[in-house]
């Protein structure tokens, strides 16, 4: 079964089952595992489980949560990786699972998809493709992973861009699952990040993509109290590439 153990702090080598969709890691004793510091936030960070995968999301805590020494507010958790809340420390131990192969396999056969994959086949990532087949068919966590793997080996703008889709793909699963909080926390990312951006990438029409992520987004966003949402019965954003010849 996965688990994350503690190395450092009360009780050394004690083992924390993720036997739930979600487990809340923080201070308050609602909390499905108490770290009881004051450096530690009510509710510090959460591991999602997310079919045979897991998501960490920092729960906006004050000192921030850090894995494998750096900083987080989300990211795919792998076996091995160290995560630090305050004086608190725990590894991950999952289960294995069998390797990723990006761009050998479609998410479904159809003929639109095989098309759109010939058409863009020699200009861009398979991986970029193979992670806008998931967004738009909603599997939000699929596409963070997809994307995350590019994400890691690119740079400048490119870097910028990936970082943007995976951000707003945390942000549609936070939405899917009730996050309020962590909805609005990508939101805020997103659109940060979009302003850095010019107004057509890699043949993505990020003026329309961005009308549809902040209006989508509009009623959570201005209602800040909000602390869940049951997502609506409406389209979610979706990506459409341009003509390549229409790219910047």
């Amino acid at each position: 079964m996965a688990s994350v153990r503690l190395i450092a702090g009360p009780r050394p080598g004690l083992e924390i089952p993720l036997d739930k969709s979600k487990v809340v890691f923080g201070r308050h004793p609602t909390c499905d595992f108490v770290l009881d510091h004051a450096t530690v936030s009510r509710t510090h960070f959460a591991i999602e489980r997310i079919g045979n995968g897991f998501l960490l999301v920092d729960q906006e805590s004050g000192n921030g949560t850090l894995v494998n020494g750096m900083r987080v507010t989300w990211t795919g958790l792998k076996h091995g990786d160290r995560i630090q809340a305050g004086p608190f420390v725990l590894v991950a131990d999952l289960p294995a699972v069998g390797p990723a192969h990006y761009g050998q396999s479609k998410p479904d056969d159809s003929d639109e998809e095989s098309d759109y994959d010939r058409r863009y086949r020699n200009l861009y990532p398979a991986e970029y493709t193979e992670g806008i087949h998931h967004f738009n068919a909603r599997r939000y966590f699929e596409a963070h992973e997809v994307w995350e793997e590019i994400w890691l080996r690119s740079h400048g703008e490119r870097k910028l861009f990936y970082q943007m889709l995976i951000q707003a793909a945390v942000g549609l699963h936070h939405y899917e699952r009730g996050n309020a909080r962590g909805g609005r926390g990508m939101y805020k990312a997103v659109s940060e990040k979009l302003e850095r951006l010019p107004a057509v990438f890699m043949s993505l029409d990020l003026a329309d993509f961005s009308s549809q992520f902040k209006g989508f987004f509009r009623e959570l966003v201005d209602d800040k109290d909000a602390e869940a949402m049951q997502p609506p019965d409406r389209p979610r954003p979706q990506i459409s590439l341009l003509p390549w010849d229409a790219d910047s």
